[in-house]
């Protein structure tokens, strides 16, 4: 039986379904599906939109289809299906200024997650320790980057993308992580047209820091609220910048 969904086609509505199936590994890699006469019985739907719905599939890069065979799963990797997903979006809106401000939506919602959880977490020590030195690198280059020194200002950019990644890959919810992860590459190179200022980079480092303090002591509230502000400046500089 089809859930079915008012805004979406036939085709949809099944290719949702066997796409479901197929990453709950009802059905396996590198096994046919069944045939289009057997899933039109199983959907009560036309050759044609189970057609459809296989071509649905295999542009994500679900199954593969070869004229006069079944079709084949391709893959039951997330991973795959989100890379997929991904590179479509990405060629598809490129200059999208919505796409870019969802993708930042999607950032501070793993991330403030990830701070939510590390701060709770029993083994958080480690990373914590991680996040700390990488303050204290950004820190020291505050006087070289006061000074407009340019090398300096790559160096800070650096330890601050380790940073975020650092925090972000001690989320819990891979679907999350894997999205952002395939996604991140657009964003960071649209922010990488964002200049900041010595006092914008002296508060982000002050940021960092306080972050850390509220993570070492376990304040989860305090630290999702000084995740969240910070983002949300980021996101806020995002917004003024791209066209």
């Amino acid at each position: 039986m089809i859930t079915s969904f008012s805004s979406e086609t036939k085709s949809a509505q099944i290719a949702r379904q066997i796409e479901e199936m197929i990453l709950t590994k009802v059905y396996q890699a590198g096994e046919p599906l069944p045939s289009q006469q057997e899933l039109a019985v199983e959907f009560n739907a036309s050759s044609r939109s189970i057609r459809e719905a296989f071509k649905q599939l295999e542009a994500k890069g679900l199954v593969t289809i070869s004229q006069g065979k079944r079709a084949m799963v391709k893959s039951n990797n997330l991973e795959q299906f989100v890379a997929s997903l991904s590179s479509t979006l990405i060629s598809n809106h490129t200059t999208d200024k919505k796409l870019l401000l969802d993708l930042m939506q999607v950032r501070t919602t793993v991330e403030v997650s990830a701070t939510r959880e590390l701060s709770r977490s029993d083994q958080r020590s480690i990373l914590v320790r991680s996040l700390d030195n990488l303050t204290t690198k950004m820190e020291a280059l505050l006087p070289r980057l006061k000074s407009g020194e340019q090398e300096a200002a790559a160096q800070w950019n650096s330890h601050d993308f380790n940073f975020h990644k650092t925090l972000i890959d001690s989320n819990d919810n891979v679907i999350l992580t894997a999205i952002y992860e395939n996604l991140s590459p657009l964003l960071y190179s649209s922010m990488d047209q964002i200049s900041n200022t010595y006092a914008e980079l002296e508060k982000s480092t002050r940021e960092h820091r306080y972050l850390v303090e509220a993570l070492e002591q376990g304040q989860t509230d305090l630290a999702v609220a000084l995740a969240l502000v910070h983002l949300t400046a980021i996101r806020g500089k995002l917004e003024a910048t791209i066209i």
